[in-house]
This record gives structure tokens, C-alpha cells and sequence, in this order.
């Protein structure tokens, strides 16, 4: 019984450790015990955020599995970090995990500039699927411009937030998958 119950959690931790690459697990190891979230920008001046600018190295390198096992497994910061990177790249598993945590609700401290609340998780990601409908409205009329000198740092900021490839029918798409799921339909 014990060489077997051995055999599993050898087994167990090899699959697990399996789905995040060494470098990424050791890049979101700090991330890992932190139980909040910041916005970008946070306090009264609008300071970048550390724990969201972390995330940012994170999200560079990591593949949209490895981001899928940390909205799935990681601390509620990675939770939340991972599932709207999820959604900024298009990946439909962003659905997946918003139904999951609409039928499992996790409610986190999430601090959006000066303004600390106490919400599920599914707020603060219904949050940025509607926010994201000005920035990529913005980021596609900014690409009609005829001065792109005045426009590149616009840009620039737009694309560091992960809004490069994201579509408004992309986003529609995801409204309406959102309203469906929390009309229980």
C-alpha cells in the first residue's frame, strides 16, 4: 500500500510540475503565496504596481497552457493575471474558466488604482472583457491615423497591456458567451 501510495505522488507531482516549464514556475514563484490583485496602475499618484508589473514578466514568456494551469491552480493573483491574459490572447478556455468560477465562486481584494473592494473573481473578469471594447475601439482607430508619430506611444501603451490581437468580433463573441453564462442558460 505505501509503495503504491509513493508511486502516485511521484507520479502526481511529475504531472503537475509537467505542465509549467521550469523557468516560468520560477519566474511565478513570488506570485504564487500573494492572495490580491493590483491594476496596472495603483494609490492616488497611479504608481505602477509591482505584483501586476511581475505578472507582465510572467506573461511574456509563459505559453497559454502554462497560463491556463495558473488561472486553474496558481494564488488568486495568478488567477486573475492569467485569466485575462487568457482572454487578451483570444484563448477560448477565458470562457471555460469564467463559467468554472461562476459555478465556484472565489471572492479576492482586488485594488484598481485607490479603490481596494472585496469581489468574485468573475467581476473583476467581466470587468476587463467590457473595458476591453474602448481599448481595441481606440487601439483600431489610432491605427487609421495618418500621424503615427503622435499616436506610437498610444499604441505602444495599448500593446503593452496585451490588446495586440484582440478583435471586436473576438470580444462580442465573449460578451454574449459571458451574458449566457450568468443567466444560467
Amino acid at each position: 500500500m505505501k509503495i503504491k501510495f509513493i508511486l502516485f505522488l511521484v507520479f502526481y507531482s511529475y504531472s503537475v510540475n509537467a505542465q509549467v516549464s521550469f523557468k516560468v514556475k520560477q519566474l511565478a514563484k513570488p506570485l504564487d503565496t500573494i492572495s490580491y490583485a493590483e491594476s496596472s496602475h495603483i494609490g492616488i499618484g497611479g504608481k505602477s504596481s509591482k505584483i501586476y508589473d511581475y505578472f507582465r514578466k510572467v506573461s511574456k514568456i509563459a505559453k497559454n497552457d502554462e497560463l491556463y494551469y495558473f488561472a486553474k491552480n496558481g494564488s488568486s493573483a495568478l488567477k486573475l493575471y492569467s485569466s485575462q491574459e487568457l482572454f487578451k490572447r483570444n484563448d477560448k478556455r477565458f470562457l471555460e474558466i469564467y463559467q468554472y468560477y461562476h459555478d465556484n465562486p472565489l471572492i479576492m481584494k482586488y485594488q484598481n488604482g485607490c479603490i481596494i473592494e472585496k469581489e468574485s473573481i468573475t467581476v473583476y473578469l467581466k470587468n476587463e472583457v467590457h473595458s476591453a471594447k474602448d481599448i481595441i475601439s481606440l487601439r483600431d482607430s489610432l491605427l487609421q491615423e495618418k500621424r503615427r508619430d503622435l499616436i506610437k506611444n498610444q499604441l505602444t501603451s495599448i500593446y503593452v497591456e496585451g490588446y495586440r490581437n484582440l478583435s471586436q468580433e473576438n470580444l462580442e463573441f465573449c460578451l454574449k458567451e459571458i451574458e449566457r453564462i450568468d443567466s444560467g442558460k
